[in-house]
């Protein structure tokens, strides 16, 4: 495989990743900062969970897509 294509493949994805972990941040911090029982420490500690298991899942994900595609486009 052309290790230059998947390269060029996670740089393009990481900033993305990123951006999708901190739109998770801000959407459960959000959410539980103005629900029934506002508590700022559980809105904090739900939040980064929450933004970290979603950063994982798309360095995963675009990690994945970069391999299948560099193998797809070097057929």
């Amino acid at each position: 495989m052309d290790e230059g294509l998947i390269r060029l493949l996670v740089i393009i994805g990481l900033p993305f990743c990123f951006a999708g972990g901190l739109i998770a941040f801000l959407t459960t911090y959000a959410g539980y900062t103005r629900g029934q029982n506002p508590d700022r420490r559980l809105a904090m500690r739900m939040a980064l969970k929450t933004a970290l298991v979603a950063l994982v899942a798309l360095i995963v994900l675009v990690v994945g897509i970069s391999f299948v595609l560099a193998g797809a486009i070097l057929k």
